[in-house]
């Protein structure tokens, strides 16, 4: 049983709603990927989004990662405070402000940022050659998700054109093959598609090498496309993020089981109006609001273990409302775990993680990476 579902551990938590992180757990997760790709013969660079903890990004480096990936200069300089010396900067960089910070941070430690525009790579390059840092630059593919990325037939292109600015070093080729959440419905179809955008990915990398440029970077990022991807010829590196603590999209997807999961929302019952629902103090504020779309519908807002026939379908702010299957006896003041649907936005919501070892709180870590600025 999974030190989180302990009643007496859940009884000794004086207030809700809170976050729990099984210690074990997370370490289990952290060891099963890196043996994976280091078996795999693939660079392991997680996405340090998801968790927004030095803690954690302390112990994937020492299992192996070569780096971290961010979303956010702040979390790239909270990291980069923590001793991180490879951070990717998985974001397009535009502005002044932010030009600086990624330059001054690139004074620091190893940093690299994917773009997909020359409007974005030219003003990054200028300042770097004025600050004489080393920066590296990552072309980032459309693979299908339609938010950032050039086509793969444009590749070639714009990464003739990032190889020729002075200043920089041109790095490879990423990908973010998120689209498949929604898209595979069975592991046979996930690793499938999986195989074929990673295809795509490393065809893109050999038309760009057969030009005479170095292309030493083929990346893909997923943590539910992660077991399929580094076993793919020519893939360099991956990028999951949510495997080191899991959620109920990683469940829904077969990409993770109930034992795997790391962090969990403890909420209290606080009204029951009726028969067929119960009211806790866990909404929008606490869980984030994604829609669990893995499996099919009906959508819930968490998984509640332990609750056979019990389905959260409403929440709003600081309210969510239970579904209650006949003859429950779920009542007010009772304490209730949520599996988060997506934890990245959730951990991002909370102020700290109470980490759970053997039964019982033995530490508070801060979420020093949140927010966005």
């Amino acid at each position: 049983m999974t030190g989180w579902a302990d009643e007496g551990l859940l009884a000794t938590i004086e207030q809700t709603p809170v976050m729990l992180l099984e210690r074990s757990v997370l370490a289990d997760n952290v060891a099963r990927m890196a043996a994976a790709t280091t078996t795999a013969g693939v660079a392991l660079r997680p996405h340090a989004k998801t968790h927004k903890l030095p803690q954690v990004a302390r112990m994937q480096v020492a299992a192996g990662a070569v780096g971290i990936q961010v979303a956010t200069l702040h979390e790239a300089e909270v990291f980069a405070d923590a001793g991180v010396n490879d951070i990717l900067v998985g974001f397009p960089i535009v502005g002044t402000v932010g030009i600086r910070r990624l330059v001054a941070l690139a004074g620091r430690c190893r940093i690299s940022v994917s773009l997909d525009a020359m409007e974005v790579a030219r003003p990054i390059a200028a300042a770097a050659r004025s600050a004489s840092v080393d920066l590296a630059m990552r072309l980032e593919i459309d693979t299908g998700l339609m938010r950032v990325g050039v086509q793969p037939d444009a590749a070639l292109a714009m990464a003739t054109q990032l190889a020729a600015l002075r200043g920089i070093t041109f790095a490879g080729v990423m990908t973010h093959e998120g689209q498949l959440y929604g898209q595979a419905r069975d592991r046979a179809t996930l690793a499938a598609t999986t195989a074929d955008i990673a295809a795509r990915m490393v065809t893109v990398a050999e038309r760009i090498r057969a030009a005479g440029i170095d292309c030493p970077s083929v990346s893909i990022g997923s943590s539910a496309t992660a077991a399929a991807g580094m076993r793919a010829a020519g893939i360099t590196e991956v990028r999951p993020g949510t495997y080191v603590f899991n959620d109920g999209t990683q469940l829904g997807q077969g990409s993770a089981t109930l034992d795997q999961i790391a962090t969990v929302v403890v909420a209290t019952v606080i009204s029951r109006p009726d028969d067929e629902r119960a009211v806790i103090d866990a909404g929008s504020k606490v869980l984030a609001a994604d829609r669990l779309i893995v499996p099919d519908p009906p959508a819930t807002f968490g998984t509640l273990p332990g609750l056979p026939g019990h389905r959260l379908t409403r929440i709003s702010e600081e309210h969510g409302v239970v579904s209650l299957p006949a003859g429950s006896q779920l009542g007010i003041g009772d304490r209730v775990v949520i599996v988060p649907n997506h934890i990245c936005p959730a951990v991002n919501l909370a102020d700290e993680l109470l980490v759970v070892a053997n039964g019982r709180v033995v530490d508070r870590w801060p979420v020093a990476a949140r927010g966005h600025r």
